[in-house]
């Protein structure tokens, strides 16, 4: 068992006492992810981040390409208590039996998967447009392989958005670019190995989903990662005037302090999941670092739950309602849409 080294437990730390000091109706998990939030700290703790993107960590749920193959790793503090029960010896051998039914299921998944990009024309257009490197470190299970190469099939998911972005916001002639809800870091590795023209960027997101980014990045950018300890006492989070690689790793309420302006702003999919209010402050903000000049691009998933989630039109409205509407299939799946809000 990996644990945390001891920098990664004092930004841990920092973030998590920090946080209790913001304004936590707005910078805070909302509804909907506020059990999965105290979830992966659990397990963060536990058990570090080794192989998050694997089949064995609770680290990961829903904003990672990770499997879930045992549900007691999804688990909040109640349901960890009552699992205890499937270790008791007659229930464990029983539960140990449908874990190894579920990994059977999973890994004819993944067969399947595999067989899918190997053989999609259009993900060999992608491999042949964009560079990918170093796409499954971290324990990527979902993965395929060409020429000898692993991929894993979420950068050529990424590369697809990109692709489509790239029809009406061209990311070539950008230089800052600024991400609220940026996953676990994978869209800007995704960018930079790209796109060199992208010099300066900003990854927000929510603790402790920015702790695992923080140091997803910082493991390929090193010392061009500055995290949460670094800009702390920062009263202005301004990009130095040169053309050095920076990546600034912010939680939420730090929006309040970037100062500047910034020629791209993405979200995919994390605004549906907010609460309005919330999404109508970092909109504010975000309006204001654009300066009219700078492009959005957002996305949100098809089968939102107009109770839970909001809605594209919901999301343009907050929005002034200044971006169009576009549908485009899921690399993964024709069946399925995204839909992507971009500046008009």
């Amino acid at each position: 068992m990996t644990a945390l080294n001891k920098n990664q437990k004092i930004l841990l730390d920092a973030l998590i006492e920090d946080e209790n000091r913001n304004k936590k109706d707005l910078y805070s998990a909302g509804p909907y992810w506020d059990y999965k939030t105290k979830k992966i700290l659990y397990w963060l703790k536990k058990k570090g981040l080794k192989d998050f993107r694997g089949l064995n960590s609770g680290v990961g749920t829903s904003y990672v390409d990770n499997i879930v193959s045992d549900i007691r790793n999804e688990l909040g503090f109640k349901g960890r208590i009552l699992s205890y029960i499937t270790y008791l010896p007659f229930v464990k051998k029983i539960y140990d039996a449908q874990i190894k039914i579920s990994f059977d299921h999973i890994n004819e998944l993944l067969r399947k998967n595999q067989n899918y990009y190997e053989n999609n024309q259009k993900v060999k257009h992608l491999l042949s447009k964009y560079k990918i490197e170093k796409s499954t470190e971290f324990g990527c299970k979902l993965k395929f392989k060409i020429n000898n190469q692993e991929y894993s099939c979420h950068y050529l998911d990424i590369a697809d958005r990109v692709e489509a972005i790239n029809k009406f916001a061209d990311m070539s002639k950008i230089s800052t670019y600024f991400e609220i809800g940026g996953g676990f870091g994978s869209n800007v590795h995704f960018l930079l190995n790209n796109f060199s023209n992208i010099r300066k960027v900003i990854y927000l997101d929510m603790v402790p989903n920015l702790f695992v980014g923080t140091e997803y990045l910082r493991s390929f950018f090193g010392d061009s990662v500055k995290d949460y300890c670094d800009l702390k006492k920062n009263e202005q989070i301004k990009f130095s005037e040169n053309n050095n690689l920076e990546i600034y790793c912010i939680p939420p309420w730090k929006i309040e302090n970037i100062s500047g302006t910034i020629d791209h702003f993405h979200n995919s999919a994390s605004f549906q999941e907010m609460p309005e209010k919330v999404v109508k402050n970092y909109s504010n903000f975000i309006l204001e670092l654009l300066k009219n000049k700078g492009s959005i691009s957002l996305i949100v998933y098809d089968g939102f739950d107009r109770n839970k989630t909001l809605s594209p039109t919901q999301i343009n409205n907050i929005f002034k309602n200044n971006l169009d509407v576009k549908e485009f299939a899921r690399l993964d799946n024709d069946n399925e849409k995204i839909f992507f809000l971009i500046s008009k």
